[in-house]
């Protein structure tokens, strides 16, 4: 059975040789064969069993279709009758097995024009709503951009990136904004994309720069390491594994994010320091630090606190006369004094500290 293309294509560049025909209905000759091919073509792919094999037919037979309708497309450049013809023809050929279609097929340039309207009026409305949502505008900028290369292109267009769209489309319209689970509407936007794979570098590059942002907002080396730790978490999170991506030809969104993040983690870890907390600086030796808070202790001041937990507490908090650090057995092995003018100093120093606070009790 003859199910070649040559003599739709051979019909196609006679009417482009035939600049004075009419364009108000399509080609007898065309639609004739457009008719036969359709039949054709379809008996043809349901008698294939070997996967490879219809795949291959059915790939090469649609590329061809297309160069077809493009051909016709040019002539206008706009949806003629003869193209019209030619787009129900691949739609016909596409719907006998359509999970089957290669996203590596190119669209028909008459295809892309038939979407244009529609993509342009539901990112208009998608916009508003963001800019309704408070969503960082850099952010929605990018979030436009793939309608923005299905509506002006200026690059070739294949069947994936379309499909890729409707999906994204379809999420954005089930967006639920007032019960997102992120902590902002900008990141929820930047949730969608990276569980959508939205893989261009215009993207990463946002995702970036808003966790820098976010990690460098906290102090110390430790709650650094744990901010970036928390940003992997979110993006392994929002991956969907499986997902296509926005540009076939690059890596994930995800990858990319995740080997970043790794990199920063490992530079913090290696190159910066761990900042201290200032520590209290007490103008006592350690045996007068170790006894005044053994007193508290003794006071329940620290409530069933062991005197040992508390010593390490102290080690690591305060600084005796001079600056000198203080060990916890040094703060133990002192904590009980034998010293009479030592004792008689500490005397002093809580006779003093109850004076004042009777100045402030009535009828003392």
């Amino acid at each position: 059975m003859n199910t070649e293309t040559d003599h739709l294509k051979f019909i196609a560049e006679e009417i482009a040789l035939n600049k004075n025909a009419a364009n108000d209905k399509p080609n007898q000759h065309l639609t004739v064969e457009a008719k036969r091919l359709e039949k054709a073509i379809t008996q043809h792919l349901t008698a294939i069993e070997n996967f490879t094999q219809r795949d291959t037919f059915h790939f090469n037979t649609l590329g061809k279709l297309v160069n077809i309708c493009d051909s016709l497309f040019d002539l206008t450049g706009d949806i003629n009758p003869n193209v019209s013809v030619l787009l129900e023809l691949l739609t016909a050929v596409k719907q006998v097995i359509p999970d089957e279609v290669r996203p590596n097929l190119k669209l028909p340039k008459a295809f892309i024009e038939l979407q244009k309207e529609g993509f342009v009026k539901f990112w208009a409305r998608q916009r508003k709503i963001m800019q309704e949502q408070d969503v960082a505008e850099r952010l929605i900028e990018i979030a436009a951009i793939p309608f923005n290369r299905f509506t002006e292109p200026k690059q070739l267009l294949y069947w994936g990136d379309f499909t890729w769209l409707r999906s994204y489309q379809a999420k954005l319209e089930i967006m639920d904004w007032d019960n997102a689970d992120c902590s902002s509407k900008t990141e929820a936007l930047m949730s969608l994309l990276i569980g959508r794979d939205f893989n261009d570098d215009r993207f990463y590059i946002y995702c970036k720069k808003y966790i820098l942002e976010r990690t460098a907002a906290v102090s110390g080396k430790r709650n650094r390491l744990l901010a970036f730790a928390q940003c992997e978490k979110l993006v392994l999170e929002d991956t969907q594994v499986g997902m296509p991506s926005f540009d076939l030809h690059a890596n994930s969104v995800s990858a990319r994010l995740v080997k970043w993040i790794g990199e920063e983690i490992d530079f913090v870890e290696t190159h910066e320091r761990e900042v201290a907390f200032a520590k209290l600086a007490f103008a006592m030796y350690v045996n007068r630090i170790a006894f005044f808070f053994k007193l508290l202790h003794e006071q329940k001041l620290f409530g069933d606190t062991s005197f040992k937990e508390l010593s390490q507490q102290i080690a690591s908090t305060c600084l005796s006369m001079d600056g000198e650090e203080i060990s916890a057995p040094t703060i133990i092995s002192k904590a009980y004094p034998k010293d009479q003018k030592m004792l008689e100093e500490m005397e002093k120093l809580l006779v003093g500290m109850l004076e004042y606070v009777r100045r402030f009790m009535r009828g003392k």
